[in-house]
């Protein structure tokens, strides 16, 4: 196996210019299901910054991968705002109830202040550790809930889908003050240096039409970047699980940075629609290869996608295809990251890519 020639950050860097590179990048998508690498129940993991910074350190030696970032996850921003959560010993967080259950609620609510609400202060405390400590070899980021994902735990999803039917008005009311509560988090990280990636799973189009997308979710998407535009000249990546292909158009819209695609959709369909304007990165399953797959599964599936996206203009990084599950054996995350040195390193073995297993 070749050994890396750059840092994470020197890749990342000379990657954001279209510059020369060892290897293609490999991030890995990880966060709190990872807590039991550092030995930990996930329960402790999300009420203490210094055990998630702990935690990505420890991933970040292990793995050299080329993004380290914490998660405030898809329900921290509604927590904040008054979302009811229940955290089990060691299982994810679930939330126990919405901050509101009526319509007429929408206009008491108010954005919440990332210094001082719900785990976001941990979050951003946690970020810090980790660029403090690591900040010279590898960008730290910080991840939040798509705007619109947040909504549907503010007011339940069911609710969400609901009203954007019955009223409109008062969703975009709703998605005005997410978003606040979003870019006031968005302002905290960009003092701190860090990026900001958006996971927004209940915008699919497994679950809300193209259209809905482009009125409820889009425009708010695009606040949330133009932010980060503002404050640092740099964009937001995203991830959309489940179906996205038909809102590939618009989500490029918004001017994000990349696009984190689930694996029920193709890679090759995304280089040729999406490949020339932006990053594409994903897909490998994170369920049947990355947790109940073997090694040789990991390596298959990793080089069918470094094949799907050779020659891509934007660039591709390799990455699973959503989080990686509790109880991955580590032996695969190792698996990816191998196989991104060895069919991804440059210049490209076309041969060894092009081969049939």
């Amino acid at each position: 196996m070749k050994k890396d020639q750059m840092t994470p950050k020197e890749r990342m860097a000379a990657f954001s210019k279209g510059n020369e590179i060892d290897r293609i990048p490999c991030i890995p998508h990880m966060g709190v299901t990872m807590a039991p690498f550092i030995n930990i129940p996930l329960k402790e993991y999300y009420h203490s910054a210094e055990r998630m910074a702990e935690l990505e350190l420890a991933l970040f030696k292990r793995l050299r991968h080329d993004g380290v970032s914490v998660s405030a996850t898809l329900r921290g921003v509604a927590e904040a705002m008054g979302s009811k959560m229940y955290y089990p010993e060691n299982n994810i967080s679930l939330m126990e109830a919405p901050a509101i259950n009526k319509i007429d609620e929408i206009e008491n609510l108010k954005p919440s202040n990332p210094e001082k609400d719900g785990k976001l202060p941990l979050v951003l405390r946690a970020a810090k550790i980790i660029k403090d400590s690591i900040g010279h070899e590898v960008n730290v980021g910080a991840g939040l809930a798509g705007p619109f994902s947040t909504a549907a735990s503010v007011v339940g999803t069911e609710n969400l889908l609901k009203w954007m039917l019955k009223y409109p008005d008062k969703i975009h009311i709703l998605m005005e003050i997410v978003t606040e509560s979003n870019n006031r988090f968005i302002e905290k990280a960009a003092e701190l240096g860090v990026g900001v990636g958006l996971s927004d799973p209940v915008s699919s189009t497994s679950l809300i039409s193209a259209k809905q997308f482009k009125e409820f979710s889009a425009p708010y998407i695009k606040k949330n970047v133009d932010k980060m535009k503002s404050l640092t000249g740099s964009s937001i990546s995203i991830h959309i699980c489940g179906k996205s292909k038909d809102i590939w158009e618009s989500v490029m819209d918004t001017g994000v940075s990349s696009f984190s695609i689930d694996n029920v959709e193709d890679l090759q369909d995304a280089k040729e629609i999406m490949g020339h304007r932006i990053t594409i990165s994903g897909n490998v399953p994170p369920v049947d290869v990355m947790q109940k797959g073997t090694r040789e599964d990991v390596l298959k599936a990793a080089k069918e996608c470094i094949r799907k996206t050779y020659g891509i203009k934007k660039g591709y990084v390799l990455s699973s295809g959503c989080q990686i599950p509790m109880n991955t054996p580590m032996e695969n995350i190792d698996a990816l990251m191998d196989a991104a040195r060895l069919y991804g390193s440059y210049p490209i073995d076309e041969e060894l890519l092009f081969s049939e297993d």
